[in-house]
């Protein structure tokens, strides 16, 4: 019997954050591969909203199950990780998130979350994380958020657990299908389609390549559809 470590793709993929903007069209990429996808929202209203927007994009939901609880308890992590191949997160903070809580969704999620994710055997985690995460000091109206990003970006780095760590640019709601420019390190801030983002993600568990990199993205000229099977076969640096 072929495990689903040797095959990705064949089990099941937790999406934490699944009714935020980002988190909405990860489940949205997985679905339409025909992979079968488990949604964590915090509440049967986030469920139904998430529902509601696949409807919308024509998105059959047949592979879709629901986990509602708090993402961050950790009986309910545990719960929710019991089964999967791999989960992609993309619950964050954002510009007016301050103190315990910032530390508590950016940071101490994440040790809960590979806590759990250890003890159900999960294969890989693939995490949105963001630009500027290691020179939080060039952008000052985001440096707390981006230190705290950083501080739960290395709980991952050091859990043991196969990872991948993706950090777009700026974000933005436009149509996807741009060339993504993905690298170790890219010179600048760019920006990039949450469609994107999202397909990168999910690329992300279907590639080999991706364990255990972190990568820097934004939508480029230069570089490779979010869809391309050898995403992640571009250099590590640029």
């Amino acid at each position: 019997m072929e495990s689903s470590a040797a095959m990705p793709g064949k089990g099941l993929f937790l999406v934490i954050g699944a009714s935020g903007q980002t988190g909405r069209r990860v489940v949205k990429s997985l679905l339409a591969k025909g992979l079968k996808a488990r949604a964590f929202v915090r509440n049967r209203e986030k469920a139904q909203e998430l529902r509601d927007y696949l409807a919308a994009a024509e998105i059959p939901a047949g592979n879709l199950e629901f986990s509602v609880g708090d993402p961050l308890d950790q009986t309910q992590l545990l719960g929710a990780t019991a089964g999967v191949e791999a989960v992609l997160t993309s619950l964050g903070g954002n510009v007016g998130t301050t103190g315990e809580e910032r530390e508590s969704i950016e940071h101490f999620y994440l040790v809960k979350l590979t806590r759990a994710a250890g003890q159900n055997g999960v294969r890989q985690i693939v995490l949105c994380s963001s630009m500027g995460t290691e020179t939080p000091e060039a952008i000052p109206r985001l440096e707390k958020i981006l230190q705290a990003k950083r501080r739960g970006e290395l709980v991952l780095e050091k859990s043991g657990l196969p990872y991948t760590i993706v950090r777009p640019g700026g974000l933005h709601n436009s149509p996807g299908g741009q060339p993504v420019r993905l690298a170790r390190h890219l010179a600048g801030f760019g920006a990039i389609s949450r469609d994107d983002v999202a397909e990168v993600m999910a690329q992300a568990v279907l590639q080999p390549e991706a364990c255990n990199r972190i990568v820097e993205i934004v939508n480029a000229e230069t570089g490779l559809p979010a869809n391309s099977p050898d995403l992640f076969n571009q250099p590590l640096e640029l």
